[in-house]
């Protein structure tokens, strides 16, 4: 039978501008009608948390590709394209191959009720039927998560802090308590702050129905085994990749296999894309002070000019604060993403905070105020070697800024 329907790129993207109201209930109403479609016998790993989801599900998974194993992971967001968020078999997915998934999913009428989010993890789901392990990368929360809806033998818990007030509360209690009652199988878990420790201890309590748990806490001197140093001087990597490095070694060790020998495979983590500029994904308080001790170690504690943008909803002043003392000034660079905060509201802030600043349009004078005496026209007064730069803030900002960037160097 034929089934006509849209390509996968165009799909998403009409999904992405529909507006599909949060509802616990429908992705797992769909998995349940499309589970008999499916040949699922893999060992399931799930990632929760603030911060270092996609580092330490790629250590993972290369390790296992290592050792042999096929392996899908599951992470998002993208940087350049949709297919990014699949990652089989130490490889971003072919478009092909996403779209026979694709094709195949469209022949369930159900399946039209999905949202943007969920579409993905039951792409990944088809993509990964066939693998020996699944890792999926939870998305906003943990509970009530699309990707919540398989039975997982192993439950990661990465760093934990404030983000997404709007959908998961506005305290480190509610965050938490919503991401960790997701927790099912063996749990291994980052270092968290005491609040989260404290709920963590109390497991059986939050998460009755998934007891017995063994959890197995990440501890300092994890991150100074030989395996992991070893790895971390030939890469050079950050503290905080060595701490999700430490953590993915917990999770393999228990796996009975060996730590990946080859480069992370993973853009836009602490990336050094030349000596004096680093590129970090950013998007909360941790975030930001995780990028900034890093761009201190890695400039001898000289100052560095921090090229930003930000979405609407994150908690900018505060992010930017953390920033002040080690910037010379900020640079807005313009994004086309109607998600992303407004000019005039940014710098509002900037002025509040007393920090210099100026905007960047990569297409030149393109969509910004004509007026504005801050406006950078020329690329050639951009990037001078005699400067630091840290490029840190949304996705949709290190993909711009990427893509200006190789294109101005060729």
């Amino acid at each position: 039978m034929s089934y006509q329907h849209k390509p996968v790129y165009e799909y998403m993207d009409s999904k992405a501008v529909e507006y599909a109201p949060f509802d616990y209930r429908r992705a797992r109403n769909i998995f349940h009608k499309l589970q008999k479609f499916l040949n699922l016998n893999t060992y399931n790993i799930h990632i929760i948390g603030t911060n270092g989801k996609g580092s330490t599900g790629r250590f993972i998974a290369q390790s296992l590709w290592e050792s042999k194993h096929s392996v899908l992971h599951f992470t998002s967001p993208h940087l350049f394209e949709f297919r990014e968020r699949f990652y089989l078999n130490n490889d971003i997915i072919s478009l092909e191959s996403l779209e026979i998934a694709h094709t195949f999913l469209q022949q369930f009428d159900f399946i039209r009720e999905a949202s943007y989010f969920e579409y993905a993890t039951f792409l990944a789901l088809v993509l990964g039927q066939t693998c020996d392990f699944l890792i999926m990368e939870a998305g906003v929360g943990g509970e009530y998560d699309s990707t919540s809806i398989l039975t997982y033998h192993i439950t990661i818990f990465t760093r934990i802090g404030m983000d997404h007030k709007e959908m998961l509360g506005d305290s480190i209690q509610s965050i938490a308590s919503t991401k960790l009652r997701a927790a099912q199988g063996v749990i291994f878990t980052h270092f968290q702050n005491d609040e989260v420790l404290a709920l963590l201890q109390q497991l059986h309590v939050i998460a009755p129905q998934k007891r017995p748990y063994a959890i197995h806490y990440l501890n300092p001197k994890d991150r100074m085994t030989q395996v992991v140093q070893e790895y971390a001087k030939k890469y050079a990597l950050p503290l905080f990749l060595q701490e999700n490095l430490a953590l993915a070694n917990l999770v393999v060790s228990y796996l009975n296999i060996p730590l990946l020998t080859n480069m992370l495979c993973l853009r836009g983590r602490c990336e050094i894309i030349r000596d004096n500029i680093i590129i970090d994904v950013g998007h909360n308080e941790m975030a930001a002070s995780v990028i900034l001790a890093e761009a201190k170690r890695y400039f001898n504690n000289e100052k560095f000019i921090l090229i930003y943008n930000s979405y609407k909803e994150k908690e900018i002043e505060k992010i930017l604060h953390i920033f002040k003392k080690s910037i010379i000034e900020v640079i807005l660079f313009q994004v086309d993403n109607p998600r992303i905060i407004d000019f005039a509201e940014i710098q509002l802030i900037l002025y509040r905070l007393h920090i210099p600043h100026r905007l960047f349009n990569p297409n030149e004078t393109k969509g910004l105020d004509p007026l504005s005496k801050n406006l950078i026209e020329y690329k050639d007064f951009f990037l001078e070697s005699r400067y630091n730069y840290v490029v840190f803030g949304s996705f949709s900002l290190v993909e711009s800024f990427l893509r200006w960037f190789y294109d101005s160097i060729r």
